[in-house]
C-alpha cells in the first residue's frame, strides 16, 4: 500500500473522532457486542454469588465439623504412611493398556477399509505393547508379593 493513502486519510484529519469513524460503522461492534455483554453479565453474576455466599452463610464451626472424618471412625495412627511403589506401577500399567484398547477399537471397526500400511502399523503397535507387557511380567511388576 502507498504511504500517501494513510497520510491522506488518517494523518491530515483535524478531528480526532473522524479518524476513527470506521469503528462506529464496523460489523465487529455488532458481532462482538453480545459476547461482551454476556461476559460482563457472567462476571457480575459470579462476583455476586461469591460475595453473597460469604456474607449470608452461617459461620459457626463446631468441634464435630472441625474434626477429621475417616470412614466413620476416629483417625488412628499416622496419616502420612508410605505407600508401596507397586500401587503406582500397577496404575501406570492399567492406564497404558487402557490406551491400547482406545487405539484398538477404531482399528477393529475400520479394518476392512485399511490399506496394508494401516494394518501393519497397528500390528507393530500391538507387538510393542506385548513386548512391554512381557517385560513387566518378567521383572515382576505385576506380581504382588
Amino acid at each position: 500500500m502507498d504511504i500517501n493513502f494513510f497520510s491522506k486519510n488518517f494523518i491530515t484529519s483535524n478531528n480526532y473522532l473522524e479518524q476513527f469513524s470506521f469503528l462506529k460503522e464496523s460489523s465487529m461492534k455488532e458481532e462482538y457486542l453480545g459476547i461482551f455483554v454476556y461476559l460482563c453479565f457472567a462476571t457480575f453474576l459470579a462476583l455476586l454469588i461469591v460475595v453473597l455466599s460469604y456474607f449470608l452463610v452461617t459461620q459457626s464451626p463446631e468441634t464435630e465439623k472441625l474434626s477429621t472424618y475417616e470412614c466413620g471412625f476416629e483417625p488412628y495412627g499416622d496419616t502420612r504412611n508410605q505407600f508401596n511403589i507397586r500401587f503406582y506401577i500397577i496404575a501406570i500399567l492399567f492406564v497404558l493398556f487402557d490406551i491400547e484398547i482406545i487405539f484398538l477399537l477404531p482399528w477393529c471397526v475400520s479394518i476392512s477399509q485399511l490399506n496394508l500400511l494401516g494394518f501393519w502399523s497397528m500390528v507393530e503397535f500391538l507387538v510393542e505393547l506385548g513386548i512391554g507387557f512381557i517385560y513387566a511380567w518378567c521383572v515382576g511388576a505385576i506380581e504382588w508379593s
